[in-house]
């Protein structure tokens, strides 16, 4: 009889994880994830959990020797308070209205709270304590900027994870989505089956997912990094890399999660962890998102050449940084393609300007702060580079031949993923519409800074060593600054709307779902489309999802509201709203789908919208004011 021997330690739980994510997107892709899909991926997880367990070492059960500090306890009360506090502020400012920022809406009292509890953690993290609690107390911290968003966007933040849960919608139906693709999968199925499990609605699981699994597992996985080390630099570095900024770890999408398993992937390959957590950690990345995925799958392989044949030829290229930077820009450009579908690329003018350091001093203090580090986030990473190029020796005194070989990857695959973001900027995707075409090679600074963060781990436990030595009144004064860059690093992780800054983009608001209830009332069963802004189309996903949703057309199937926004509908939305809202355009989109009916849907808060709104009163056979007029929905009939 089979015996499943299952480690109750974080290792083995992860393991266990990563091994059911790449099983259910590898079950997917041949089967389909219903209730029997779903088995078979547990049951395929747990046979390869049996098999490889046996290389996870059971944790030492030596006693702690570290006696709790009076001021630890004095202090984490203290953090643990103020955290809670502040959850409880963000839980009062939720709203379903449409906003730009978490910001304008929270409590302003949240701010003060988080400095104080900045300061707080410092000073807890870096007292005589038992490494357990403060790793507690760290993802008690981590749950509190990380779920700001998720409160506060009552209805979901974001237009990505409205399709995303639409599709999961219809793999929890049907078990599959056509057409289907090996990536995506692996996210989709963790929250399907935690759906099935626990009860609760796709949309809650989704929208907290993220946020909850980076909370609970990022202490650990920096654990890693501090290798059990309780000394004071240790936690302070650990502390300081929330200064790099989170903002992929708020929003649950694939895209992101794949980020939080690169992240895992690398620090791993750097603690030169045993190749079970590596490699599933890995093939679990690329059964999630291809951009993450590869460089993960890659650094994966390298990592198991290296311990497996360090002799060979092979081998020996594979340490030179030449051969690792000219392997990883090909891979990252690769990704790349394969993230925008293959899409045929155009030549742009070639551009490596960068920006100007700036420095301004137009609105309050905090402000000031605030935009001098997110205005000059570029110089401030350049300038920890620097450090770490010339002080090399000084952050890694001894250093082993693993240990350099560990270096000249993640240093030469970190600048080929900026050097393949720089020539990515060359390029436009023809597929895709204006304001999205920075979107994918965006995404490359953060995986270059995520391959790099042992090493800005190692760069900030240096600058703590150092700073520890120094008087306590540039301790007390660098402490302070510390919380405050932490609070700056909060605040920009998130969208912004002040005198600096605008994010532009609204949230989904109850307006919206109630506009697209209103249409589909108005329609009786007739199919029908719906010209409309994304927070308005993802509304719509959020009701009424993929199913039966679709209006075939010369072969190919249109979504009945404009998804995605370079689609065909959405350039009808674009006629009606910066052309004229006038019946030969909105006639124009009814004969392209062949339909009888269609709805203009404008929200209040769009540019132009009072003139839009006119000649839509015009043109219209029909129109409402939703709510109090943040929407208005109009009608038109052949």
């Amino acid at each position: 009889m089979l015996k499943f021997k299952f480690s109750l330690t974080f290792e083995g739980l992860w393991l266990w994880l990563m091994l059911f994510t790449s099983a259910s997107a590898l079950v997917y892709f041949l089967y389909a994830l219903d209730i029997i899909g779903l088995i078979a991926a547990f049951l395929i997880a747990g046979i390869v959990y049996t098999a490889l367990n046996k290389q996870i070492k059971e944790p030492t059960s030596a006693k702690n020797t570290i006696k709790n500090s009076k001021y630890f306890y004095l202090f984490s009360t203290a953090a643990l308070i103020l955290i809670i506090s502040m959850l409880a502020l963000a839980a009062g400012s939720a709203t379903d209205k449409a906003i730009i920022s978490p910001w304008t809406v929270i409590n302003p009292w949240f701010f003060p709270l988080l400095l104080a509890a900045n300061l707080s953690l410092i000073a807890a993290l870096t007292r005589n304590g038992n490494n357990k609690y403060k790793n507690i107390l760290l993802g008690l911290y981590y749950l509190a900027i990380f779920s700001v968003a998720a409160i506060v966007y009552r209805l979901g933040y974001g237009f990505d994870p409205f399709i995303h849960q639409a599709a999961m919608a219809e793999i929890n139906r049907v078990g599959f989505i056509l057409p289907k693709t090996p990536y995506y999968i692996g996210q989709y199925s963790l929250i399907i089956a935690l759906h099935k499990i626990s009860g609760l609605s796709l949309a809650l699981i989704n929208q907290y997912f993220l946020p909850l699994i980076s909370a609970l597992s990022l202490p650990w996985l920096l654990s890693q990094l501090r290798q059990k080390s309780s000394r004071p630099e240790a936690w302070l570095a650990i502390i300081m890399l929330a200064l790099i900024g989170f903002s992929p770890f708020i929003l649950s999408t694939p895209q992101n999660f794949s980020y939080l398993l690169l992240l895992a992937t690398i620090i791993f390959i750097y603690r030169q962890k045993n190749e079970a957590l590596i490699i599933s950690t890995a093939l679990a990345a690329f059964a999630i998102h291809p951009l993450a995925g590869i460089p993960a799958v890659l650094a994966a392989a390298w990592s198991f050449m290296q311990a497996r044949w360090p002799r060979p030829k092979i081998s020996r290229l594979l340490k030179e940084p030449t051969i690792i930077f000219s392997a990883s820009f090909l891979a990252f450009c690769f990704s790349l393609w394969a993230v925008s579908g293959f899409a045929s690329l155009s030549w742009q003018n070639f551009n490596l300007s960068l920006l100007n350091p700036v420095f301004k001093n137009n609105e309050n203090y905090w402000l000031n702060l605030s935009y001098f580090f997110i205005n000059n986030y570029f110089w401030l990473i350049l300038g920890a580079v620097l450090i770490m190029i010339f002080r090399r020796r000084q952050i890694w005194p001894e250093e082993s031949s693993k240990e350099a070989n560990n270096l000249r990857l993640f240093s030469a695959a970190s600048l080929a993923a900026i050097a393949a973001y720089l020539i990515s900027r060359s390029f436009s995707f023809n597929n895709l519409i204006a304001y999205e075409q920075g979107d994918y090679a965006s995404r490359l600074p953060i995986i270059a800074i995520i391959i790099a963060i042992p090493l800005f781990y190692e760069l900030f436990r240096y600058l703590g060593q150092r700073s520890l030595k120094m008087e306590k009144l540039f301790k007390l004064t660098a402490t302070i600054g510390l919380a405050f860059i932490m609070l700056a690093s909060t605040y920009a992780s998130y969208p912004r709307f002040d005198n600096y800054y605008n994010s532009r983009g609204y949230s989904t608001g109850e307006a919206d779902i109630t506009s697209v209830k209103k249409a589909e009332e108005r329609a009786d069963g007739e199919k029908y489309i719906a010209l409309a802004n994304q927070q308005v189309s993802a509304a719509a996903l959020h009701e009424f999802g993929f199913y039966n949703r679709y209006i075939k057309k010369d072969g190919q199937e249109i979504y009945f509201y404009p998804i995605p926004t370079g689609g065909p509908l959405y350039q009808y939305y674009l006629d009606m709203v910066y052309g004229k809202a006038s019946r030969q355009n909105m006639t124009a989109a009814m004969d392209f789908t062949g339909v009888n009916r269609a709805y203009l849907i404008v929200n209040k808060y769009w540019w132009a919208s009072d003139k839009i709104i006119a000649e839509a009163k015009m043109s219209a056979d029909y129109w409402e004011k939703i709510g109090q007029g943040e929407d208005y929905l109009f009608e038109y009939r052949k």
